[in-house]
């Protein structure tokens, strides 16, 4: 049973001066998240291209530097590998060959992987938008529909509208912390003085008793809208409070929506084919070009691109593949409800 508790000061206060609190088992302070790096694309290239936070540059050269001096002692000790080329066929036409039959699906699963990642990131972002579109269009709807009230019933309203706020507060905040890749039950909320002990209990047991805390939120908000209307807090006729039911639906469909992207990895078979056959392009790069360009530093130069490029295209991909997490080009979801 819900139970909203008489504790409010009917003056009315700015957000700036309503104290936020982290909702965990202790209700301690919230943990600094990383921010989604903000850039001008207008930059000096050379400022983008220093910028380490955030960046796939050194992962793919942890790849590409070792191919490229692969190529260049290949180039260098030519004499010394001649016999052994020879006799494994690798000529330069072989060579050839053989490196077109590994890149040619590999261009098409690294172009498949990043439109998909695309995708996922940007679709990602509108649920967001529109779940807290839909969550605020309630509140606020709610807000007003107590306005007739105000002056028969001041405390009621002040109560009723208190009580939804935070709970809504702490609906939008319990679902952001659903789409994170590790649930860590601390986001910043208004404070909780509108709910007793009970609900508060309730609602930090979710998780140990197996119950969907944005669930429970929504049913305690829709009970209050119910209760706030009998007692004629609320005066709509019904099919216009209706309206804000619909809404609150919709944004919990916003949510599911975007937790089947967390839940939804990009498949394995895909991920491992992709990395097999980078790895073969490593090898075969450097060894196909030292056999078509007789130059240490063109064979060099020639043998870092394509290894670098490939896998700087595969590593973004990785990144916006999973955009609920806590690293640098993921959504800040901390941001998300600070503006909620």
């Amino acid at each position: 049973q819900f139970r909203p508790r008489r504790c409010f000061s009917c003056t009315p206060r700015p957000y700036s001066q309503i104290p936020c609190f982290s909702i965990n088992l202790s209700f301690q302070a919230i943990c600094e998240e990383k921010a989604m790096i903000d850039y001008t694309t207008g930059d000096y290239l050379v400022k983008l291209v220093f910028k380490r936070d955030g960046s796939v540059i050194p992962k793919a050269l942890s790849i590409a530097v070792p191919s490229t001096i692969f190529a260049i002692l290949l180039v260098a000790l030519d004499d010394h590998f001649a016999d052994t080329r020879d006799f494994l066929g690798l000529s330069s036409k072989n060579s050839t060959v053989m490196w077109a039959a590994v890149t040619a699906p590999l261009f098409s699963l690294i172009s498949f992987r990043t439109s998909q990642a695309w995708g996922r990131f940007w679709e990602g972002t509108g649920l967001l938008h529109a779940m807290r579109g839909e969550w605020f269009d309630s509140a606020s709807c709610l807000a007003t529909f107590t306005s007739n009230a105000k002056s028969a019933k001041p405390e009621a309203v002040d109560e009723f509208r208190h009580t939804l706020l935070r709970l809504m507060s702490l609906c939008h905040g319990s679902a952001l912390d659903e789409l994170k890749e590790q649930e860590t039950e601390n986001y910043e909320v208004l404070d909780i003085k509108g709910l007793d002990e009970m609900t508060v209990k309730i609602l930090l047991e979710c998780k140990s008793k197996k119950f969907n805390r944005v669930e429970v939120l929504l049913h305690m908000i829709q009970v209050l809208v119910c209760n706030a209307q009998a007692k004629g807090t609320i005066d709509v006729p019904p099919p216009i409070l209706s309206r804000v039911y619909q809404t609150l639906s919709r944004g919990f469909v916003n949510l599911l929506d975007a937790k089947k992207i967390k839940d939804t990895k990009f498949p394995f078979p895909y991920a491992q084919a992709i990395a097999v056959l980078l790895l073969l392009l490593a090898v075969i790069t450097p060894i196909t070009l030292s056999t078509m360009i007789p130059y240490v530093t063109l064979c060099a130069v020639s043998t870092f691109v394509p290894v670098f490029g490939l896998l700087c295209l595969n590593y973004a991909a990785e990144e916006l593949e999973m955009p609920f997490g806590e690293d640098s080009n993921d959504l800040p979801l901390s941001h998300f409800q600070e503006e909620m």
